[in-house]
């Protein structure tokens, strides 16, 4: 940041007196120090203080990397003043764009290496109707993005819990490339940004790659798995693939930028997808059958 040459500049200035004469420097040195008032400390002290806050809030903008706007479209109704008093006035919702938005794109730019997504604005607004879905993405601009909160959420038990979880889902979602020239598939993306939702409820713990069909929902289908329209079904084969392969979510989501086609799975595994997806169902049918086994000797 431009203000950070501030840091380099004297905090403390120092005082010299010159004489004609050639007196005791020692003494000299000594006469001026006694003669600084303590009025004069604290204003330095101050300006030190002051100095330091702007480096600080100057390094907190540039951690942002985006502007944040947040909208109250209910601000006159029961849960437009509950999400202005537990969201708005302490600039909650802020801290929760910022931490959702550091843990997507740990997820999907886990190397400065990566481009990343353009975004200069993002704005939070609780709207003033019911939504079909906790969080709905609006595009202004190709950077500027729009978070449409449902109000429902403000009636939830657990309302922090609700707002962080689509937040989350939002800043997912916003963070995906999702082409520029061809547009990946809807599932894929949609398997994404669940995955990225579902690691963040296990509070960024590795999710299990094992369970049985009661647990995890399996793609139909056993050789496009990314293709389920079931986004929690695309989700778990992602968890597998990156399982299996480290980073693939973020190479998969480089690969998304610019012009998509479906090889580009193949190339972010390393390994045929198909291949990847017949195993993904045949390890679940093996872990199936000795569950089954087992309950039968017990």
């Amino acid at each position: 940041m431009g203000d950070h040459h501030l840091l380099q500049l004297p905090l403390i200035t120092t005082t010299s007196t010159t004489s004609s004469t050639t007196g005791n420097d020692k003494d000299c040195d000594i006469n001026t120090t006694l003669s600084v008032s303590p009025y004069g400390i604290i204003i330095r002290l101050v300006s030190v203080f002051f100095i330091a806050l702007i480096s600080i809030w100057a390094n907190y903008e540039a951690s942002k990397g985006f502007e944040i706007t947040v909208i109250n479209d209910t601000a006159d109704t029961p849960a437009g003043r509950r999400f202005n008093l537990l969201f708005v006035s302490n600039d909650k919702i802020t801290r929760i764009v910022l931490t959702t938005s550091e843990f997507a794109e740990n997820i999907l730019y886990p190397t400065e290496s990566y481009a990343k997504k353009p975004i200069t604005r993002v704005t939070v607004k609780l709207v003033g109707r019911n939504l079909t879905h906790p969080v709905v993405i609006n595009s202004i601009t190709e950077e500027d993005f729009e978070l449409q909160i449902n109000p429902s959420l403000m009636e939830e038990r657990n309302v922090d819990k609700a707002i962080v979880s689509a937040v989350q889902r939002g800043m997912a979602r916003i963070w995906i490339w999702n082409g520029v020239y061809g547009a990946p598939d809807r599932a894929l993306i949609d398997g994404i940004e669940e995955y990225i939702s579902i690691f963040a409820e296990f509070s960024g713990r590795p999710l299990s790659h094992s369970g049985n069909s009661a647990t995890v929902e399996l793609p139909g289908s056993d050789s496009m798995c990314w293709k389920d329209k079931n986004p929690v079904a695309v989700a778990n084969f992602l968890n597998y693939c990156e399982g299996k392969k480290s980073g693939f979510i973020g190479r998969l989501n480089q690969a998304m930028r610019d012009n998509w086609n479906e090889r580009m799975v193949d190339d972010a595994l390393g390994m045929p997808a198909q291949q990847l997806c017949s195993s993904y169902h045949f390890s679940f049918a093996v872990v199936n059958s000795l569950s089954s086994s087992l309950s039968h000797v017990s």
